[in-house]
C-alpha cells in the first residue's frame, strides 16, 4: 500500500458537463493508506480460498458483459461469468492472475477489503489519491495521450457515434481488460487511476452531494450520504468510449446497484491511519 498524506485539494466544477460533478469546493482529508494497484485475479482467489466467499455473481449464475460487436450501451447477462471467467460462456477469453478482479458487487469488496484488514475508500479518498497534485481530467494532463503521445490508460476508441462498440481499434493496444500496470502510474505511484475498471468507493450515490459539500464550506473527511439506492464508482472502464459513456477520467461520478456484477466493474482497498488529521 501506499500512504497518502493528509491534505486538501479542490473538488468538482463549475463549469461541469453534469450537474452532480458541480460545484467547485475545497475537501480536507486526513492520512490514510491505498492499494498501489487494483485488486488483480490472483488476489480475489487467494481470499475466496481463505474463506470460501461467494460473489453476488456466483450466487446469480451470471455477470453483465459487453463485448465487441454488441451495441452501444448493451449488456448481456453471460451464464457463469464471474470474477474467475469475466465472460463467462459469452466467449472465450484468456485469464491471466495479473488482470483486475471483476464483476464483484459492493458487498463482495468490502468483505475482501475486511478480510485484510483494509476498507474501501472514499469517494474523497479516492480522487484525491488518483489526481495526485492534478487538476486536469487527467492525471499527466487534458487529453488520453500522455506527453510522450502514447496513451494513459485503457478505454475504448471506436469507429463512429452510434456505432462505436461494433470494434475496438485498439490504439491503445486492448480490447478488454489489461494488467493492472500495464500503464505507467500518476505522480504519486497509483496504477490505473482512470481507464481499464470502474472503481468502488465506500460512498453511496447521491446527484447533490456536491452541493451540500459546498454549502458547508471546507468538508473535511467526507462520507458521502448515510443512505442510498446505488454506490458510488469512480475512473471509468474499457468500455467507455469517447461518446458512449466518455466516463474515463477523474471528474465523472458513475453509480451502480450493490450487488450488480458488471465485467468492468473492479475495487482497490484502503487503510485509515490513526492520529493523522488534516
Amino acid at each position: 500500500m501506499i500512504r497518502v498524506p493528509a491534505g486538501s485539494f479542490w473538488r468538482g466544477s463549475d463549469d461541469a458537463r453534469r450537474p452532480d460533478e458541480a460545484p467547485r469546493h475545497r475537501v480536507q482529508l486526513s492520512a490514510f493508506e491505498l492499494d498501489e494497484t487494483l485488486v488483480t485475479i490472483a488476489d480475489y482467489r487467494a481470499f475466496v480460498d481463505a474463506t470460501g466467499h461467494r460473489t453476488s455473481a456466483e450466487r446469480f449464475g451470471y455477470a453483465l458483459v459487453a463485448v465487441e460487436g454488441m451495441k452501444d450501451w448493451a449488456w448481456q447477462r453471460a451464464a457463469h461469468a464471474s470474477w474467475r471467467r469475466p465472460f463467462g460462456d459469452l466467449m472465450e477469453y484468456a485469464v491471466s492472475d495479473d488482470l483486475p478482479a471483476t464483476a464483484v458487487g459492493h458487498d463482495d469488496a468490502n468483505a475482501y477489503c475486511h478480510f485484510l484488514g483494509k476498507r474501501l475508500p472514499t469517494e474523497a479518498e479516492w480522487e484525491y489519491a488518483m489526481r495526485a497534485g492534478s487538476s486536469d481530467r487527467y492525471p499527466w494532463g487534458p487529453t488520453p495521450r500522455r506527453p510522450d503521445g502514447r496513451y494513459g490508460l485503457n478505454h475504448w476508441q471506436g469507429p463512429a457515434e452510434g456505432e462505436e462498440h461494433s470494434k475496438n481499434l485498439l490504439d491503445d493496444g486492448f480490447a478488454y481488460l489489461s494488467p493492472v500496470r500495464a500503464f505507467p502510474p500518476n505522480a504519486w505511484g497509483f496504477y490505473d487511476p482512470v481507464g481499464n475498471v470502474w472503481q468502488l468507493v465506500a460512498d453511496w450515490y447521491a446527484p447533490d452531494t456536491y452541493k451540500r459539500a459546498a454549502a458547508a464550506g471546507v468538508v473535511v473527511d467526507p462520507q458521502g450520504p448515510r443512505f442510498g439506492k446505488k454506490r458510488v464508482t469512480r475512473g471509468g472502464s474499457w468500455w467507455c468510449s469517447a461518446r458512449t459513456c466518455s466516463g474515463f477520467g477523474l471528474q465523472y461520478r458513475g453509480k451502480n446497484v450493490p450487488d450488480a456484477p458488471f465485467n468492468n466493474v473492479g475495487f482497490r482497498c484502503a487503510r485509515s491511519i490513526a492520529h493523522d488529521k488534516p
